[in-house]
């Protein structure tokens, strides 16, 4: 779906021999590295933004690091926003699609139940309050399994854009994010602190 926005930025910033590398490499490259990923459960309702993420640091393996993570941050971008009126479709200053983004998060946290902890450990850890005051949201993942994969695959370093894919996408949804912390920046949590950008 996202490959030609790939290809795009990569034929942009370097030569055709690259580009070529990488794209022959790049669909089994990325399934040999879903494949050996986490197990973080099938239903998971977070297992997209992984294999969203899984799909942008594989370019930057393949190419043994020489794409920049600055142009790994170009292909999300570009990649997104081909998605983008899906995410438009939502706006969250309105109390149905708000009701309709915290019961995502509500189902998440009721699926993941002690025992699915102990099954799954690797899987994202959510903790949360509603409203900690009207007209905002709040909630932090306190366990990642992105950033502990992208350490294992030596790709750390391009964490960071992969996170600041998280303000783009709110932005569609008009929300405003403002956040303080980042497990990418070796933090202990991520910070999701939402208010809805006509607040």
């Amino acid at each position: 779906m996202f490959k030609w926005k790939i290809r795009k930025v990569i034929d942009k910033n370097y030569w055709k021999e690259m580009t070529d590398f990488v794209m022959k490499n790049l669909k089994k490259e990325y399934k040999k590295i879903c494949n050996k990923t986490f197990n973080i459960w099938k239903w998971n309702p977070l297992g997209y933004n992984m294999q969203f993420a899984l799909l942008f640091i594989t370019p930057y393996i393949i190419s043994e690091k020489k794409i920049k993570p600055i142009h790994i941050k170009e292909m999300m971008e570009k990649s997104l926003d081909s998605v983008s009126w899906f995410f438009k479709l939502f706006n969250l200053n309105s109390k149905r699609d708000q009701k309709i983004f915290t019961s995502i998060i509500r189902m998440y946290n009721k699926r993941y139940t002690k025992d699915r902890e102990k099954k799954y450990p690797k899987s994202f850890k959510i903790d949360y309050e509603w409203i900690p005051y009207e007209g905002a949201c709040y909630y932090r993942i306190t366990r990642c399994p992105i950033c502990e994969y992208a350490k294992q695959l030596w790709a750390i370093e391009v964490m960071p854009y992969l996170c600041w894919l998280d303000d783009l996408m709110i932005k569609y949804q008009h929300w405003v994010l403002h956040r303080k912390w980042t497990i990418s920046n070796w933090d202990k949590v991520c910070d999701y602190y939402i208010t809805w950008d006509k607040e």
